[in-house]
């Protein structure tokens, strides 16, 4: 490889890192407040730890696909401002303004849904009566998120994201002391138990929303009119962040629902085997956390280019350095898990049977986590491409087809650990399909460069 070479492979690494760096921090807050919110549930009762824990899953489940379409903003926002058409954007996000409304009625009513049916869950009364306090101030969450984070994927795309990524890590102090000081009754307030978490998730939420309208106030902003613009079929209009959006999301219920599936089968092996199971998962789940800044630069990165008419070339080598960089993390989290595999277990559980289990169902996560890692940035490439209905054929087909049949078989014979290899083998499918399908998309984008009329 010649210097040049080097320095540009350099150059793109420090710029991926520059992107996703911040964004980590985006996913280190979700992660928390789930985990803060657990742990404080957890110390009120096992009723509400048990209560609360179920609503937030329903809860997510239930605004994923709403969230994962905004998150089209981004890249569409990248390949305007890659191709020199900025002012567009302010159409860009009127129209993702007009989406989150259209989002905020369909997730209400899907919410006040939810809150009726709650009853029907394994929960004693008092579990219920939680369940539905807690939900009845959480949904008010909804309309803060989706309307604050068209701003957010819109700066993301416009490649500044480091103030997103500061005002997720100073939200989570913040919910800490709120939920110290209204959950348990300090400072003088009194002890509010669960509802005492739902306000401080929701105050939390509240003040995040309001430092992220301030993003406005970037240089990159300026002369972006949302209110006057006129949003453009195909280009900036509604149907083409549902055209990109709308698989993102349908992946993600395919997975939030393959899941609880594969959980659902592993409980047949008894209790310690799928307390084992969930651990395995949740570390799987935490892995996530440096790849996800990655992988979401790899997206802003290929949409800029692509925006900008670069050469399949270009494209190739900046997709090759986000590979390499996930290689490498993958590869210190293999070694980080295969030395410390015993250690976790033990903090996640005293029972030796679950930890046993677990040390050795951390050996399959280490290896997965090497395929999901650079199985990620080939599918941020192809979103940057815009090519995610491709994304959600190839996931659900790996999650349903491969991941749940072919552990579901081999349980017979390898137990539960026969589905974290149907897990594995999903992995692989994957990651084998992205490669031949980005590949494919790339030769395309030359021929269209070449072709007369294009």
């Amino acid at each position: 490889m010649t210097t040049l070479a080097k320095n540009l492979r350099i150059e793109q690494a420090a710029e991926l890192l520059r992107l996703g760096g911040p964004l980590v921090f985006t996913f280190i807050s979700d992660i928390s407040f789930a985990t803060i919110t657990t742990v404080a549930t957890s110390w009120i009762s096992p009723t509400a730890v048990a209560a609360v824990g179920l609503t937030i899953n329903f809860l997510f489940f239930t605004i994923a696909f709403f969230f994962l379409s905004l998150s089209a903003i981004t890249v569409i926002t990248a390949e305007l401002a890659g191709s020199g058409q900025r002012t567009k954007i302010g159409a860009l996000l009127k129209s993702g303004f007009k989406l989150a409304s259209l989002f905020c009625v369909s997730a209400a009513t899907l919410l006040v849904l939810l809150w009726w049916s709650l009853p029907l869950l394994p929960l004693s009364d008092d579990g219920v009566s939680l369940a539905q306090q807690f939900l009845g101030i959480c949904v008010w969450i909804v309309p803060l998120e989706f309307f604050a984070f068209v701003i957010v994927f819109a700066s993301n795309g416009l490649g500044k994201t480091f103030w997103v990524g500061a005002i997720n890590f100073s939200a989570v102090p913040i919910f800490i002391a709120l939920t110290w000081a209204l959950a348990f009754g300090n400072l003088g307030l009194e002890a509010q138990g669960v509802p005492g978490v739902a306000y401080a998730i929701l105050l939390t939420v509240a003040a995040r929303s309001c430092a992220f309208l301030f993003l406005w106030l970037q240089k990159e902003f300026r002369g972006l009119n949302f209110l006057r613009g006129t949003p453009e079929a195909g280009v900036t209009g509604i149907r083409k962040i549902l055209e990109i959006g709308a698989p993102l999301g349908l992946t993600e219920i395919s997975a939030l629902a393959s899941t609880a599936v594969i959980g659902i089968f592993i409980s047949q092996f008894g209790v310690h085997s799928l307390a084992a199971h969930n651990i395995a998962h949740n570390v799987f789940v935490l892995a996530h956390v440096l790849i996800f800044g990655l992988s979401r630069a790899t997206v802003i990165k290929v949409g800029l280019l692509v925006g900008q008419g670069a050469s399949r070339p270009a494209i190739t080598s900046l997709i090759s350095t986000a590979f390499f960089i996930a290689l490498l993390m993958g590869c210190s989290a293999l070694v980080l898990i295969f030395a410390f595999a015993g250690d976790i277990a033990a903090l996640y559980s005293q029972d030796t049977s679950v930890a046993n289990l677990v040390t050795s169902l951390l050996m399959f996560v280490a290896v997965i986590r090497l395929f999901d890692d650079c199985t990620m940035i080939l599918q941020a490439s192809l979103e940057g491409l815009q090519k995610t209905k491709t994304i959600f054929l190839i996931r659900a087909s790996s999650h349903w087809l491969v991941g749940l049949a072919s552990g579901y078989l081999l349980s017979f014979w390898l137990g539960i650990y026969g589905f974290w290899a149907g897990i594995g083998l999903a992995l692989i499918f994957a990651g084998s399909v992205f490669g031949v399908r980005l590949r494919s998309e790339l030769l395309l984008l030359d021929a269209i460069k070449l072709s007369p009329t294009a």
